[in-house]
């Protein structure tokens, strides 16, 4: 194998992570496919708001239910898919209220705080939420055991970040920060212990007035219950943790060749690095124009066949008039002269791509794709990327 085909078969979770506007969705998609066309059960999870993936899949919508996704029009094709292609986008509220429903320690809890005003106020715009449900998600998928490679899709640039984050972030949010301000504990100096001594009566008349009498109580209910869960959050978010760190987990990083996607880019690779994290995958999508039929992945520094024995014998072929020849000669030296700056822009972009390759880890794979016509919205669009996702390539440094 070679390329990206070893690391499919080997890991379980792939995560890619890159500047915004790169093509990363399309990417983690195509990865997706590959692996399933190597006979992997694969699922491609999208936390990615912008909902690009049911395009790159050709599917008409796409939600927090794992599907299926059929590729008969690679059989047509006469492409075979041996393994299984699955695909799902990231709900918070909906993953909000699988979340509660998991770490609520019985049926009563979970009930209480399903049903609480204030919970279906904030399930799905909690602070910093989103990640971390999206982590939980992760979690859940991982731990089914149900596919051999998970391949996750994240936000663009730093935000990706907030999955290595998040669990801890929310650790130290029920620790210390406004939760424990609402809920007794301790010495009992919660909210509602100082709403009862005499000298809270001010501050209690002041919280109804504001949100209302039952709103304050059921605001109270909420927090008490949500600390009471704090154990389970606890122990998911270091499994979580396990997770993103462990052997079997590859960071993907993908971005263009275009200065500002690579400065971009090399912030985020530095912001993983100082989390104990190593990029394995570097791909560098839409890099470059494609100047050879013959060879669509060569990145050529000349123009050379515009100078072929078979162009010249085609220009002085008797039967072609003065008139012609001079028309075709001219046509030729433009289209000579525009592959010319194609094949300079395409150096400039091995360049760029060298001083990111420089931040990288020795050993990661580099990928590199050619721009190629149109978007892609479909499986037989997106298996045209399979040739350059299994060549491998050894990253310009120098």
């Amino acid at each position: 194998m070679s390329g990206i085909d070893e690391l499919l078969v080997r890991q379980r979770l792939l995560i890619a992570v890159g500047p915004g506007g790169v093509g990363k969705t399309t990417v983690s998609a195509a990865i997706a496919l590959r692996a399933a066309e190597l006979g992997q059960r694969t699922l491609v999870l999208t936390i990615d708001p912008a909902k690009r993936l049911a395009d790159a899949l050709g599917l008409s919508g796409l939600d927090d239910e794992i599907r299926e996704v059929p590729t008969d029009d690679l059989s047509k094709l006469g492409v075979e898919v041996p393994g299984q292609l699955f695909a799902a986008m990231f709900d918070n509220a909906a993953s909000m209220d699988s979340l509660m429903s998991r770490v609520a320690p019985d049926d009563e809890t979970r009930d209480r705080v399903l049903r609480n005003r204030v919970y279906r106020a904030m399930a799905g715009t909690l602070a910093r939420s989103h990640a971390y449900l999206a982590m939980e998600r992760l979690h859940e998928v991982m731990a089914s055991g149900d596919y051999d490679l998970v391949i996750l899709d994240t936000p663009p640039a730093r935000n990706a970040l907030d999955i290595l984050d998040a669990p801890s972030r929310l650790a130290t949010f029920l620790e210390e920060g406004v939760v424990k301000w609402f809920v007794r504990q301790n010495k009992g100096r919660g909210l509602r212990a100082r709403l009862m001594q005499s000298s809270g009566a001010a501050a209690t008349k002041l919280f109804e007035v504001v949100v209302g009498q039952e709103l304050a109580r059921e605001t109270l209910a909420f927090f008490e219950a949500f600390y009471g869960m704090r154990e389970g959050f606890h122990a998911r978010a270091s499994a979580i943790q396990k997770i993103l760190h462990a052997p079997e987990t590859s960071f993907v990083l993908v971005s263009s060749a275009d200065a500002t996607h690579l400065a971009d880019a090399e912030a985020l690779a530095a912001g993983i690095a100082s989390r104990g994290v190593q990029i394995d995958v570097a791909v560098f999508n839409r890099a470059y124009e494609r100047l050879t039929h013959a060879d669509p992945l060569a990145i050529v520094s000349s123009a050379g066949e515009l100078d072929s024995p078979t162009t010249i014998r085609l220009l002085f072929r008797d039967e072609l008039h003065r008139h012609e020849r001079e028309a075709m000669t001219s046509l030729l030296a433009s289209l000579h002269e525009v592959r010319t700056r194609a094949a300079n822009t395409n150096l400039r972009a091995l360049e760029s791509i060298r001083r990111l390759a420089q931040q990288l880890p020795e050993d990661a794979l580099g990928l590199i794709i050619a721009r190629l016509d149109g978007d892609i919205r479909d499986l037989p669009g997106l298996h045209t990327l399979g040739p350059y996702l299994a060549a491998e390539r050894t990253l310009p440094r120098s």
